[in-house]
């Protein structure tokens, strides 16, 4: 099946850029943001198999954010063990001073 989008090439500039940026949006960006200047717009066209299925993307995606999850929450915890086990190291006696150095 054939798919066709409309395409708005942009071009923007920043003070502090040393080049210009160029994109693409499938929307005009000088509606929403006085940084961009409309250059042109385009229809793209291609092939979209008739048999896509877009789950298996999908699913990729799930498991991509999951093992990011994952690894933020095995940090955490792992930042939790090291301050708990710097909280137990700290000796905390309690300190008894002698009658004769206490200032009256």
């Amino acid at each position: 099946m054939k798919v066709t989008i409309k395409c708005f090439v942009h071009a923007e500039k920043e003070p502090w850029d040393k080049e210009m940026k160029y994109s693409v949006y499938p929307f005009s960006m000088v509606d929403s943001s006085r940084g961009y200047a409309l250059i042109d717009t385009r229809d793209v066209e291609f092939e979209v198999p008739d048999d896509f299925d877009i789950r298996p993307a999908l699913v990729a995606n799930l498991e991509r954010e999951k093992k990011e999850l994952m690894a933020k929450f095995q940090a955490r915890v792992t930042e939790i063990g090291v301050e708990i086990q710097s909280l137990l190291a700290i000796e905390n006696k309690p300190t008894v001073q002698a009658a004769e150095d206490i200032p009256f």
